[in-house]
């Protein structure tokens, strides 16, 4: 197992109430050039967690940090009117 020192918190930067899926990030990430999704979890709206990325893998959500942490990211982040 890869050493593991920080936990970085995102959000999704879709509007409140918006229902977004492990599935659909991994899309998103995909049509941007990475090999999947960048998370190694994510937090629906009713707040159940779900695996992306293994946490064997290196993550692709943080610049210079990937390597050593796990990224979480909770779906929401913007007002309902964006």
């Amino acid at each position: 197992m890869r050493t593991i020192n920080r936990i970085i918190l995102h959000c999704t930067a879709t509007p409140r109430g918006r229902h977004v899926t492990v599935s659909d990030i991994d899309r998103w990430h995909k049509a941007r050039g990475s090999a999947g999704i960048g998370y190694h979890y994510v937090i629906y709206l009713d707040g159940s967690i779900h695996e992306g990325r293994p946490l064997e893998r290196i993550g692709a959500h943080c610049q210079g940090y990937n390597a050593t942490s796990i990224g979480i990211a909770y779906v929401g982040g913007l007002e309902s009117d964006g």
